[in-house]
């Protein structure tokens, strides 16, 4: 019996220092992966959210804004032209902005940002949400290699002496960058099918008269005699 309450001992010692390892170290890890996730999330706002969207580049700006047209919601192009917006496109930028992670975080001066190309930066992104908050994200030189944007945060009217330069990935500029013409809606071209349907309903057209042949048989030439 002794011995039996001794092995029964071991196991529930052994299963306890288990669940010790498993919540210390595993769900710790989870949790801490989670959490610095959670530190490379650009914005912090949903889709849903978001109001209408400018891109000012140097050359040119793009104004998108939320419409709502017959009970359904849709993006419309408001500037330097007014169309209806390609909601694909736009769906995918907004996916885009809400997934933004920053892969690397560097501190730096707000005296030294001319060296990241962000004190007069290539592109502003500004965000307007629903609820009349605006978040603005300001896009500077390419790093080193060319594979990363340097960009940042606007925290205030007065810049603090620190700050912090996120590195986004160069795709992330190559979505903001799309000539207008990729963000109009694109009218849908004549289907094959219905092309198909007007040739045959042209080809089951009754012929006239004219192009039928003649039914009265020719008349065979007499023999010679």
């Amino acid at each position: 019996m002794k011995i039996k309450k001794v092995t029964l001992t071991l196991i529930l010692t052994a299963l306890a220092l288990g669940g010790l390892v498993y919540f210390y170290e595993i769900r710790g890890k989870q949790q801490q992966a989670k959490i610095e996730e959670e530190r490379k999330q650009v914005f912090d706002f949903e889709s849903q959210q978001i109001q209408s969207i400018n891109i000012k580049q140097e050359s040119e700006r793009l104004t998108l804004i939320r419409a709502e047209n017959e009970g359904k919601k849709n993006w419309k192009i408001a500037s330097p032209v007014e169309k209806e917006a390609d909601l694909v496109t736009v769906e995918f930028l907004l996916d885009q902005i809400t997934e933004l992670k920053s892969d690397r975080t560097i501190k730096t001066l707000a005296s030294q940002l001319s060296e990241y190309g962000l004190e007069k930066p290539e592109i502003t992104l500004e965000v307007k949400l629903q609820d009349g908050k605006t978040q603005r994200l300001f896009l500077g030189q390419p790093d080193f290699d060319g594979s990363h944007i340097y960009s940042q945060l606007e925290t205030s009217v007065k810049p603090p002496e620190e700050v912090s330069v996120l590195l986004l990935s160069v795709n992330f500029k190559n979505v903001l960058t799309k000539p207008v013409s990729e963000w109009e809606k694109q009218e849908k071209p004549e289907s094959e099918s219905d092309k198909t349907e007007e040739s045959t309903a042209q080809e089951d057209e009754p012929k006239t008269s004219n192009d039928q042949p003649s039914s009265a048989p020719e008349n065979s030439p007499s023999p010679t005699e």
